[in-house]
């Protein structure tokens, strides 16, 4: 049934079989039996990829609550057999991967020392579809949109401050549009809450960076950034040691609005979390997430070396 959900999503079975890890006659194998166990066609090939019949689309459009009742068991089972050491997975997207996971890991672990967790980072998108597809316990995400079957908690209002490296604007600097597109804009991988918000603040100010250039870190955004690459913004929570050492220099830009965005707890809406879950769960939502203080312009400027 994942199959056909990522058939449906992506258009290709090759596709699909790519992001659920298999070889694609695996997928297609996988498919031809679940099409005689339905006993309807369930997938039709055309000349720009695959298609669900409508028996596919009404399989499909039951096979998240069938997939999530049948890992709800599974872990039920993997609990009562282990006693209580089955394994909880975690999504969490690239900030609360570093900020947040490890202090509530840490408060988990003195807990439940028998537990074992795996945590996956990815982004913010793939974060909730893992959760609604079960292939995840719980997830911790940013601010995206998204109509799977998941709820959300808010656990923190997170602000994206800009980074410059030192010299090229004053610290705390206000920063004009104008001088902003002159520099290239270092943003993280597609689908992320931190570039998407990012995108957005900026489209709304009609700020156009130079050239945009894209990574998978934001360690190595902090790097190139000091480096003299460009500018990026990032979560203050991952930025605010490097701010306090005088290694990159904080600023805001003129006309755009302070880039604020929650970070969600997220689980299945159809499924009941296990006693692990519910345990990590309640970590997440009651810990005393304190915000950083909002970043105060000291002068609306050009570059210093000007």
């Amino acid at each position: 049934m994942r199959i056909l959900l990522e058939i449906d999503r992506t258009g290709s079975i090759s596709a699909a079989a790519e992001t659920c890890a298999i070889g694609q006659p695996s997928a297609s194998m996988h498919l031809r039996t679940l099409e005689t166990a339905i006993g309807h066609r369930l997938v039709v090939r055309t000349g720009r990829g695959s298609t669900l019949t409508p028996a596919g689309r009404i399989v499909a459009s039951h096979a998240d609550r069938v997939l999530a009742t049948l890992d709800s068991m599974r872990w039920a089972l993997d609990e009562l057999d282990s006693r209580g050491r089955s394994e909880l997975i975690i999504a969490a997207s690239l900030t609360p991967s570093i900020a947040l996971v490890p202090p509530i890991l840490r408060k988990f672990s003195e807990r439940y020392p028998g537990a074992s967790v795996k945590l996956r980072t990815l982004p913010s998108e793939t974060v909730i579809r893992e959760v609604a597809r079960a292939s995840a316990t719980i997830g911790i995400a940013g601010e995206v949109a998204s109509a799977e079957p998941v709820v959300r908690t808010q656990i923190l209002m997170d602000e994206l401050v800009g980074i410059a490296p030192v010299g090229l604007f004053r610290h705390g600097a206000l920063v004009s549009r104008e001088e902003l597109a002159r520099n290239s804009l270092l943003l993280g991988s597609e689908g992320s809450s931190t570039r998407l918000v990012t995108e957005r603040h900026l489209a709304q100010a009609e700020c156009q960076p130079a050239q945009i250039w894209a990574f998978d870190s934001y360690e190595a955004i902090k790097r190139a950034v000091a480096d003299g690459l460009g500018v990026s913004f990032i979560s203050r929570l991952l930025v605010r040691d490097e701010i306090a050492r005088g290694e990159l220099a904080p600023f805001r830009v003129a006309g755009v609005e302070r880039m604020v965005r929650p970070i969600h707890a997220v689980k299945s809406s159809v499924t009941e979390l296990t006693p692990h879950g519910a345990a990590f769960m309640s970590l997440l939502t009651d810990a005393n997430w304190a915000p950083a203080e909002p970043l105060r312009p000291e002068v609306v400027s050009q570059n210093v070396l000007s």
